[in-house]
C-alpha cells in the first residue's frame, strides 16, 4: 500500500477561504464603477496632436538646456565629463591609428556621417524632396519641405548669437570662435531627418516606423561627431536637435495643411 501524506489541517478559528471570496465579490462589484472614472480611455493620437506635442516637448527641452547652461556659466558638468571621456578614447586610439597609418573603418564612417549634417547635404536633400513634392502636388506643399533646413539654420543662428556660449578650448585654439549653443549640425540634421521621414511616409515611399528612427539615428550620430572633434559640447548637440525637431514638426504640420486643405 502506498502511503498518503495527511491533508493539511487549518488552524482552529481561521477561515482562509472566506476572505478571498468576499474580496473578489467586492472588487467585481466596485471595479466597474471606479475604473471608467479613474482610468478614462485615452483618445487616439492624431498626427496633428503628435506634431504639436513634439513642438512643445522640443521647445521645453531647449528652454531647460538654456537655463541650465546659464546657471553654470555656459558649461555643464556633464559637458566636461563627456569631453574627458572622448579625450581618453581618442588618446587610446591614437597609437593604433599611427601604427596602421590610417584611421579605422569605424572612424571613417563616423566622420562621413558627421559630414551629412554639414551645411549642404541637408539643404540639398530638402530641395530634392521639395522638387519631388512639387511635381506631384504643386508648389504649396513643397514650400514647407524646402523651408525646413533653412528655418532650422535661421533659428539656431538667432539663438546661438543671442546666447553667446563659448566653444570648447580646442575649437577656439583652431580658430572656431563663433558661439557654440545650439549646434547647427544638430539642428540641420534633425530638421532634415524629421521632414524627410514625414513626407516619405505621407507619400507612401517609406513607413514612418522605418524612416523616422533611421533619420534620427543619422542626425544624432552625425551631430555627435562634432563633440568627438571638440567643436561642440554635448549639450550643444542636444539643443540643436531640439531646435531641429521643433522645426521639423512645424513644417510637417504646414505640409499636411497645404497637401490636404
Amino acid at each position: 500500500m502506498t502511503s498518503q501524506s495527511p491533508a493539511p489541517i487549518d488552524p482552529p478559528g481561521r477561515r482562509p477561504r472566506a476572505v478571498p471570496r468576499v474580496v473578489s465579490r467586492a472588487v467585481s462589484r466596485i471595479a466597474p464603477r471606479i475604473a471608467p472614472r479613474a482610468l478614462p480611455p485615452l483618445p487616439p493620437l492624431t498626427p496633428r496632436a503628435a506634431q504639436l506635442a513634439t513642438i512643445a516637448a522640443a521647445t521645453g527641452a531647449f528652454v531647460a538646456l538654456t537655463l541650465a547652461r546659464r546657471a553654470h556659466a555656459g558649461t555643464l558638468p556633464i559637458d566636461r565629463r563627456v569631453q574627458a571621456l572622448t579625450r581618453r578614447v581618442r588618446l587610446a586610439e591614437a597609437p593604433h591609428a599611427w601604427a596602421r597609418g590610417r584611421r579605422s573603418s569605424a572612424r571613417l564612417l563616423f566622420d562621413a556621417v558627421g559630414g551629412l549634417t554639414g551645411q549642404w547635404p541637408p539643404a540639398l536633400a530638402g530641395a530634392a524632396a521639395a522638387l519631388a513634392v512639387a511635381r506631384r502636388h504643386g508648389l504649396g506643399p513643397a514650400l514647407p519641405v524646402a523651408a525646413a533646413v533653412p528655418a532650422s539654420n535661421a533659428l539656431h543662428a538667432l539663438a546661438k548669437y543671442s546666447l553667446g556660449h563659448r566653444r570648447p578650448m580646442l575649437a577656439r585654439l583652431t580658430g572656431k570662435r563663433t558661439p557654440a549653443f545650439p549646434s547647427g549640425h544638430g539642428a540641420r540634421g534633425a530638421a532634415a531627418a524629421g521632414i524627410l521621414a514625414w513626407v516619405a511616409a505621407r507619400e507612401d515611399v517609406a513607413p514612418l516606423a522605418l524612416g523616422l528612427p533611421l533619420g534620427a539615428a543619422l542626425a544624432v550620430v552625425g551631430a555627435s561627431q562634432r563633440v568627438w572633434v571638440e567643436r561642440h559640447w554635448a549639450t550643444d548637440i542636444l539643443g540643436g536637435l531640439a531646435v531641429g525637431a521643433a522645426v521639423a514638426a512645424g513644417c510637417a504640420r504646414w505640409f499636411d495643411a497645404a497637401r490636404d486643405p
